[in-house]
């Protein structure tokens, strides 16, 4: 064994003893759940034994809503749901709004937006309890990775009005560092594909 060949050897057993020393930290919906979590977000798994609507119920009913309280920009969802169409978002009669989103970033938990989703709309003008409708192909590792598969996914008409949803900090909520941040409520409720 030559000298060079000697560090290159002694390389590679340190790298698999790194590698098999920690175990592996989680895939990107596990590292999802546990940011958007402990941050103050509601994570809903939909399967068999509950439904979209089952969940809806509930929600409406933790929060003592009503349809009328509940809507959203998408037609097709509010179709579905069951509840109000809108096209501008009137803050004084709406608790909540339900949208799709684009992705969901796995390393800060954040869910990635773009106009598909909020129109014009700003952020801060949402509602303050948002619902979110996601599918479980739609995990990310970072921000970086999420343009990419937008950039991919509108090849021709690349959205506007990119932004994230931050989750609002129950803890955090009386430090004046996030005074004027728009940080919301989000219920996240995933199904799979």
């Amino acid at each position: 064994m030559g000298f060079w060949d000697f560090f290159k050897s002694k390389k590679n057993v340190e790298s698999d003893k790194v590698e098999s020393s920690h175990p592996s930290v989680g895939s990107n919906d596990l590292i999802f759940a546990e940011n958007f979590t402990s941050s103050g977000g509601r994570f809903i798994y939909i399967d068999e034994i509950n439904s979209t609507k089952d969940v809806f119920e509930k929600i409406f009913e933790e929060n003592q809503w009503n349809p009328e309280n509940v809507c959203s920009l998408n037609a097709d969802v509010a179709k579905n749901l069951q509840i109000k169409s809108i096209r501008k978002i009137d803050n004084e009669n709406v608790r909540a709004l339900v949208t799709e989103c684009e992705f969901l970033i796995s390393n800060t938990g954040r869910i990635l937006i773009c106009n598909k989703q909020i129109k014009s709309n700003k952020i801060e003008d949402l509602p303050s309890v948002l619902i979110v409708l996601a599918k479980s192909n739609q995990f990310v590792s970072d921000v970086s990775e999420g343009m990419t598969m937008l950039k991919s996914k509108y090849k021709g008409n690349f959205p506007t009005n990119i932004t994230t949803l931050n989750v609002k900090n129950k803890l955090n909520e009386d430090n004046f560092l996030t005074y004027g941040n728009s940080a919301k409520d989000i219920y996240l409720i995933l199904s799979d594909d």
